[in-house]
């Protein structure tokens, strides 16, 4: 059974409309019927790539990001991305900062396009998010428990205790420091070299 938001979609229009928007493209939602929460949260998780809570920490747009909507009007456009600073995670290990796509576009020709899946993120607010695609187009799970970390205190018991960001890694292509090895193998050596004697 397809469960349709009427009112978000009309609500959606009439602001798109009003701010300017050219497109907005629906979004459905498919609700299992007797599924109960502790359910959906792992079903969020599993078909998640990542899962974690974050404080929307800035937003700004970018080229070259997949947007099956608008590859397909061939005119260039640019993704909103918003960034998040890391609280907590459960699924993926995540940095510290990590930057999330959103289904908002801003075209070459001046129009704008979203979709009613978008989520309205704010700056300054906390969000549980279950994300999922490539460490580079992570994005917001459709139909997803993602929603303001304060409103998902049910969820948050469902998860249990999250992990602590990772810290960023190293550049693979940034030269090895072997300073400390090289003088604890000299202190090895010279450490061989004096029982001998």
């Amino acid at each position: 059974m397809f469960h349709l938001n009427k009112q978000k979609i009309i609500v959606s229009f009439v602001i798109c409309w009003l701010l300017g928007t050219t497109e907005v493209f629906a979004c459905v939602c498919v609700i299992m019927p007797n599924e109960t929460l502790e359910d959906a949260v792992k079903n969020s998780v599993k078909n998640s790539t990542r899962v974690f809570a974050g404080k929307v920490i800035g937003f700004e747009f970018r080229k070259g990001i997949p947007n099956e909507f608008m590859q397909s009007k061939g005119i260039d456009y640019e993704t909103k991305v918003v960034k998040f600073q890391v609280e907590q995670w459960w699924k993926g290990q995540v940095p510290k900062e990590i930057f999330l796509v959103t289904d908002e576009t801003k075209n070459a020709d001046g129009t704008e396009s979203i979709s009613s899946c978008n989520f309205n993120y704010k700056e300054g607010e906390s969000y549980l998010v279950f994300a999922y695609g490539k460490e580079n187009e992570l994005r917001k799970m459709a139909c997803s428990r993602t929603q303001r970390f304060n409103r998902a205190k049910e969820e948050l018991k469902i998860l249990g205790e999250g992990k602590k960001p990772a810290e960023k890694k190293d550049d693979p292509n940034k030269p090895m420091d072997v300073s400390g090895a090289f003088s604890y193998s000299l202190r090895g050596v010279l450490t061989m070299l004096n029982a001998l004697i």
